[in-house]
């Protein structure tokens, strides 16, 4: 087994986290009776059918079932999820004849937090990708507030007379949707989870393009990790770990292009075009805001990651990959781009408002950083 060294590594990391009493182990004793009553409802109030209901949860049983193992106790779904999305990306590198993927291990970190991580095996050309917890959480939310913001007027975003002003008023004349997005940043930034949102799964007409932004989200995300161990990063302390970024960056475009070639179900946008890393990285700036604002602490050491908007100026170079669809692509990112900088600027705009006493109860419910 040529990843042998970062399975045992994996597992005596693993072991230590899921000590820690804040570890996110599920209790054995938990009844799931709870969880599907409460998605059982939140599908009913989305426009589900009884039927249809059934065969979700039925079907979500069969996958949780059989799912993987890497990190004992962690919520299974989590293992799905990752095992399927790490599973495309390994396709996608063996299709590019790579085959450094076979020197990882995976793992599920039992913590909370939207973050994937890389962790370099010492003396061996191993690693270990994994992911937290709630990474899947925080991409599913911010896809469905994603969705529900482009299908306020769809042809706003990427009118040729764009105004942010105009998609900033747009906004601001659905305050119901505005304090959604509010919510999400607020949770995670508080406790590194989606508890304090409402929850609120998509409708069968915002059910495709969600799971597009989700999955692009996700691959980027993870492919961007992969990118890191296929360049070996982290292993000699001379190289600019900015200039690493913006390898990784270019990596996981490249896997995210590769991987739509295959595409599941329906062709996806949003991971072809890159526009999906794009999301995932505007919402991390804003997650980023809202931690310094209520926590006052950062979401990870300045000086280590270039800034967003330098690391989003690159990502034209997909334009190499295939010329002729160039404008398409960028037209996707430059959609998501305008709709999340406009959430950008009206949750800044909220941020300020913020009391003070309000901000100290916050901190009174805050996980441990």
């Amino acid at each position: 087994m040529s990843n042998k060294d970062a399975i045992e590594l994996w597992s005596q990391m693993f072991s230590k986290m899921a000590a820690d009493e804040y570890a996110t182990i599920v209790d054995a004793d938990y009844d799931s009776k709870v969880d599907d009553d409460r998605m059982r409802l939140g599908l009913a109030q989305a426009g589900w059918s009884e039927r249809e209901i059934n065969q979700r949860l039925e079907s979500q049983k069969a996958i949780l079932a059989n799912s993987p193992v890497t990190s004992s106790g962690v919520a299974p779904h989590v293992e799905v999820i990752f095992s399927k999305l790490c599973d495309d990306i390994e396709a996608a590198m063996s299709r590019l004849k790579m085959d450094s993927y076979a020197r990882i291990a995976r793992g599920i970190e039992p913590r909370t937090g939207p973050h994937a991580a890389l962790t370099n095996v010492i003396l061996t050309d191993q690693s270990i990708v994994s992911v937290g917890s709630f990474l899947f959480r925080f991409c599913g939310l911010v896809a469905r507030a994603f969705t529900r913001t482009l299908h306020l007027n769809p042809w706003l975003w990427e009118d040729a007379g764009y105004s942010e002003t105009d998609a900033r008023r747009l906004l601001r004349d659905v305050p119901e949707l505005l304090v959604y997005w509010l919510k999400i940043f607020v949770s995670f930034a508080v406790t590194g989870t989606q508890i304090m949102t409402v929850y609120k799964p998509a409708n069968k007409n915002e059910l495709i393009l969600f799971e597009q932004v989700a999955r692009a989200m996700e691959i980027f995300a993870i492919a961007h990790e992969y990118g890191h161990h296929h360049y070996g990063h982290g292993r000699q302390l001379d190289l600019d770990s900015k200039s690493e970024e913006f390898s990784a960056d270019q990596f996981a475009l490249l896997i995210s292009y590769e991987v739509e070639r295959k595409p599941f179900l329906f062709s996806n946008p949003y991971l072809s075009s890159g526009a999906g890393g794009l999301v995932l990285l505007l919402s991390l700036e804003i997650l980023k805001k809202f931690t310094q604002a209520i926590i006052g602490v950062p979401l990870m050491p300045s000086g280590t990651h270039p800034k967003i908007s330098e690391r989003l100026d690159r990502f034209n170079s997909v334009a190499v990959l295939k010329p002729d669809e160039f404008l398409a692509l960028k037209g996707f990112r430059t959609t998501s781009h305008r709709l999340m900088t406009s959430v950008d600027s009206e949750l800044s705009n909220l941020l300020t408002k913020l009391t003070p006493d309000l901000i100290n109860q916050l901190r009174t419910l805050a996980r441990p950083y």
